[in-house]
């Protein structure tokens, strides 16, 4: 699902999950206490706020839609959407990593 060795990198995005800015649910995952705790703070995202997701050609911003801890078993959040939509995933809480925090995103269409 995810290359353990590409989470050592940074975020690392789903296989077969959807592009930057395409139609369907970009899955990314990342770290939050380990190698560069890149989604360190995933838990301070709120509703409203933007995410910006960044190719070598084009930037995409994403508006949070909702925040959920589930269970790791929860697969759920990996399914496809008919809209351009991105979900961040990372362990939950902070050293513990026995949830998973889950934060999902829409594209705004420019």
């Amino acid at each position: 699902m995810y290359d353990w060795e590409q989470l050592k990198k940074g975020v690392a995005q789903k296989i077969g999950s959807a592009g930057p800015g395409q139609i369907g649910n970009m899955a990314l995952a990342g770290h939050n206490d380990i190698y560069g705790e890149v989604f360190r703070n995933l838990d301070k995202l709120s509703p409203g706020d933007e995410i910006t997701v960044s190719t070598q050609r084009q930037s995409y911003t994403y508006v949070v839609r909702d925040t959920k801890v589930v269970d790791p078993t929860e697969v759920w959040v990996l399914e496809p959407t008919n809209f351009a939509s991105v979900t961040l995933i990372s362990c939950y809480p902070y050293r513990v990593n026995s949830k998973r925090i889950v934060v999902f995103a829409d594209l705004v269409q420019s």
